[in-house]
């Protein structure tokens, strides 16, 4: 996955941290989970793969563009990530998903 992608896919990605190289590398090393990730409903009540996904790989990303955290951290976040990918391949994707998660998310009633 690309940079350009990956922006395509979750456009809440801020503007100034599209050209940091931890993000190129993020979207290369991890375009296969990042093509699962989805991002969760404002009324889960419990997340599946793809929503812990996006909250693990996207989550710094997006707590920045609130304003929330800071470019250092977010690098720092991104780094942990990507050294915990080439650590373990294999385990890294079951890494970013608790024991206790959903087959598919659960939302709450009266959500759609």
């Amino acid at each position: 996955m690309t940079v350009e992608e990956l922006v395509a896919r979750f456009p809440e990605i801020p503007a100034d941290l599209r050209a940091e190289p931890l993000v190129a590398e993020l979207a290369a090393s991890c375009g296969d989970l990042l093509q699962e990730a989805r991002r969760p409903s404002n009324c889960s009540q419990q997340h599946d793969a793809a929503n812990h996904y996006y909250l693990k790989l996207v989550g710094p990303l997006s707590i920045y563009a609130y304003g929330l955290s800071t470019v250092e951290k977010v690098r720092r976040q991104l780094q942990e990530l990507l050294d915990r990918r080439r650590t373990d391949p294999g385990g890294f994707a079951q890494s970013l998903v608790p024991p206790d998660t959903a087959e598919r998310e659960v939302r709450g009633p009266g959500c759609g």
